[in-house]
């Protein structure tokens, strides 16, 4: 069983990821090639472009499914998600949802569902990625340009159910949605225009980047804003990641040329007040225009995307130096790292299993007819044994009672 589990994990799936993709494996991005309509992907250690392939629809947005099998592309231009298969390097499904989308956001410890931004339909479309369906449409506040899940151990109240954080740009606030009732559960006002967010693994905080150029913090457990954690030399904050590995949130800031790292900050717990550090504690220069940012799981590597200049650069997250620099051209406007693809998919990953199975199954069966046969040859060695030595036995004590009746009988003839 220990064989089989080990095969199928080996032929079926890759190494541990974080929703986001996280795995320092690939780097996608969107928005390069002639008309910024290509996804790019970029092996992390070689540390250049591997393949690119046209998606078109004026891609906004990526995101891997939990296997990094699926690339997720929302498609501001054409209304849709395109559902792209990253070992094949093709798309395998477009799934309609509402106008402009422009961001997306996985659930994964929940309901495994897959949550989609129309910016142009102030609504979130919730899709299920196994059926590649929509199942249900959520309204929220005006331009919603930004998604987040907040987890059971995040710092979120309720820890049966996860939370949408959603930014509506053209409304000032942050939606926050039940990923299980489908629904709005709270509703917080947020200046400046927020336009994406992003919620590290713990501490209980959402920040969140405004286009008026400024990160806010926001409390997780009970859904209100803590104040202004920085504001940006330029405007309009990018679309941030964390690192898992210190806490550490980067916020790329296009207009300025820079990417701001902060330190984490906490919520406060226990009538505790709010921990909200002086920031950045480092500014990292990116003079192409900074729009994006992507942090390995393991915190080796960071990933810019640099919107101005059409190209991707690799630094070393502890060193802070640039280790590789890859032009993609076009505009890039979102990247995310993720595990290499699975070299089977879902399907012929069961059959090969199913497989498997048999032939461990006709293994098995082996083992056990020998041993039963085995089993029959040592017990007739021990019945022949056995056999063998009773007529010696038996002449011993036909002598003695031989020996034993002449004694009797001449007893007998005596008397």
């Amino acid at each position: 069983c220990c064989l089989l589990g080990l095969s199928i994990a080996a032929l079926g799936t890759p190494s541990s990821a974080r929703a986001d993709g996280g795995a320092p494996n690939v780097a996608y991005v969107v928005g390069g090639g002639g008309d910024s309509g290509d996804l790019t992907a970029i092996d992390i250690a070689q540390r250049q472009m591997t393949w690119r392939m046209h998606v078109g629809g004026d891609p906004r947005a990526v995101l891997l499914s939990v296997d990094s099998r699926f690339a997720y592309i929302a498609q501001a231009g054409a209304a849709a998600v395109a559902v792209v298969d990253t070992h094949a390097e093709k798309v395998v499904a477009t799934i309609p949802v509402g106008q402009s989308p422009s961001a997306l956001a996985l659930d994964i410890g929940t309901t495994g569902d897959l949550f989609v931004a129309n910016t142009g339909s102030a609504s979130v479309t919730v899709i299920d990625p196994q059926t590649q369906r929509a199942l249900a449409t959520v309204p929220v506040g005006q331009q919603p340009t930004g998604l987040a899940v907040a987890g059971a151990g995040s710092g979120i109240a309720n820890t049966s159910d996860a939370e949408v954080y959603v930014a509506n740009s053209g409304s000032d606030t942050i939606s926050v949605l039940s990923a299980t009732r489908r629904a709005t559960i709270a509703t917080i006002p947020a200046p400046g225009g927020p336009q994406s967010v992003v919620i590290p693994a713990a501490g209980g905080i959402a920040y969140v980047g405004t286009r008026a150029g400024s990160v806010l913090a926001l409390s997780l457990s009970d859904h209100r804003l803590l104040g202004t954690l920085l504001r940006l030399r330029g405007s309009a904050a990018g679309l941030m990641d964390y690192d898992v590995v210190t806490g550490q949130v980067y916020v790329p800031d296009q207009a300025g040329g820079m990417v701001d790292v902060l330190r984490p900050a906490s919520a406060g717990s226990g009538g505790a007040p709010a921990n909200l550090p002086g920031e950045p504690a480092r500014a990292l220069p990116f003079d192409g225009g900074p729009i994006a940012v992507a942090i390995t799981f393991d915190g080796a590597f960071g990933f810019v995307a640099e919107h101005d200049a059409g190209r991707v650069v690799m630094f070393d997250v502890a060193a802070h130096h640039t280790l590789a620099t890859v032009t993609i051209g076009g505009s890039p406007r979102a990247i995310i790292t993720g595990a290499y693809p699975p070299i089977l998919s879902q399907q012929a990953a069961g059959i090969v299993g199913v497989l498997l199975y048999g032939v461990i199954g006709v293994i098995l069966l082996v083992v056990i007819v020998f041993y039963l046969r085995y089993a029959q040859r040592m017990q007739a060695r021990a019945s022949s044994a056995s056999a063998g030595a009773k007529p010696t036995s038996g002449a011993g004590e036909a002598g003695e009672a031989s020996g034993a009746g002449d004694s009797d009988g001449t007893k007998g003839e005596r008397g």
